[in-house]
């Protein structure tokens, strides 16, 4: 079960939508931690990931805002430094793409959800 959400979530709901997502998404969310590099042997992996891919949903859209704070354009910077670490361009694109496909996976089973 997931322990952290971010502060919108009902953790019920969350609960569910991401039980259904790791089985259905949990090759994909192996794929982006092997990517980055964090490993998938320890307790809470998938959690630590779908917040990743969390993070990297938020950057898209801070970054699509004619005023960003500092402070979210550093995190966003932070992040595609850790994706980008010795990969091509195309390879850190097929990472932000999946990863912000798993988080607008994760929004819509959230919804179903009742």
């Amino acid at each position: 079960m997931a322990k952290a959400f971010p502060v919108q979530y009902d953790r019920e709901r969350a609960n569910r939508a991401f039980e259904i997502l790791l089985r259905t998404k949990g090759n994909e969310l192996k794929q982006i931690a092997q990517d980055i590099g964090y490993p998938t042997s320890g307790q809470d992996w998938e959690n630590k990931i779908l917040l990743f891919c969390f993070d990297i949903d938020k950057c898209f859209n801070d970054l699509s805002l004619k005023e960003v704070e500092d402070g979210e354009v550093l995190k966003c910077m932070n992040l595609m430094r850790m994706i980008a670490n010795h990969k091509t361009l195309n390879e850190v694109q097929k990472i932000q793409i999946l990863a912000y496909n798993i988080a607008q996976d994760f929004k819509v089973l959230y919804e179903k959800q009742t």
